[in-house]
């Protein structure tokens, strides 16, 4: 049986299609919604009192969906960098989108590894986003071999006048991802380097994927105060849960719908405690 979805947030993701697709990152959904559909979608979702969030393989391939994140009032915009480095003009589209912050995926040691932007691309782009008065948050993942690098990778944001810095953990591939005491080992140089900047000099954040390592109290938020709506309007409750055949329910009649008493597990496949962590 299924009911209305009684939560409060739902993450849409945009579209599967990217401009330079990631080697480290499989997109597990396929689809596009159209710019008119979606910011419909949007309109019909916040109606019901729902909180909504916007994302994609790369949400900047589709400039049609700028207005969707200015109705959904969402102030900060994932991306590549392809398309901001590519036509530095499109920044102030997004500025006008009521967009505040840009994060740019970047990788330091091995941006080569993962992105198919170069370095000198996402660095321009991260430029471009602070000269058009708008803070530019280095997206970086880590792996196993650069964890001890994390505060040169700090100490360049700074030198380089990049306010944010959030980090992802490497959970694709066995050998490069975090092992627990990795991640406990991870928790501490982030920690000595909060305390090293003050947050108006470097805002450092963490992406819920590093998993609980006994530092801090947090619960995941999947299934059931935030579901994730594809293209296909399937609904599934988390991110990193979306496979074929996972999915928790539906988009139809301007409604979301989920099967009843759907839950997260904490010991899920993601390690994954929040989906909007910092």
């Amino acid at each position: 049986m299924y009911e209305v979805y009684p939560g409060r947030q739902i993450l849409i993701m945009t579209t599967s299609q990217c401009d330079a697709p990631c080697e480290h990152r499989s997109v597990p959904f396929v689809g596009h919604f159209a710019p008119d559909e979606l910011y419909e979608i949007v309109q019909n979702l916040q109606k019901q009192g729902y909180r909504v969030f916007l994302d994609g393989a790369e949400p900047l391939v589709e400039r049609g969906y700028l207005k969707s994140f200015r109705l959904a009032n969402q102030k900060i915009v994932s991306t590549n960098g392809l398309a901001i480095a590519s036509n530095s003009q499109f920044v102030y589209d997004i500025r006008e989108a009521g967009i505040e912050t840009v994060g740019v995926s970047y990788h330091f040691d091995i941006q080569q590894q993962l992105s198919k932007v170069s370095p000198s691309l996402a660095e321009a782009a991260l430029k471009i986003v602070e000269l058009a008065g708008m803070k530019a948050r280095v997206l970086t993942t880590i792996t196993r071999p650069y964890l001890e690098k994390i505060p040169e990778y700090c100490a360049w944001c700074v030198k380089n006048g990049f306010r944010e810095i959030r980090f992802a953990n490497y959970i694709s591939q066995e050998g490069a991802a975090l092992s627990p005491d990795d991640r406990r080992r991870y928790y501490e140089i982030i920690s000595e380097q909060r305390e090293k900047y003050p947050v108006d000099a470097l805002r450092i954040l963490s992406c819920g994927s590093f998993g609980f390592c006994g530092t801090f109290d947090m619960t995941c938020m999947a299934a059931r105060d935030c579901v994730v709506l594809a293209p296909d309007k399937k609904v599934y409750s988390c991110f990193f849960q979306m496979r074929p055949e996972s999915e928790c329910g539906y988009y139809k009649d301007d409604q979301i719908f989920v099967k009843e008493k759907t839950v997260s597990h904490y010991n899920c496949s993601a390690h994954c405690l929040c989906l909007f962590n910092d």
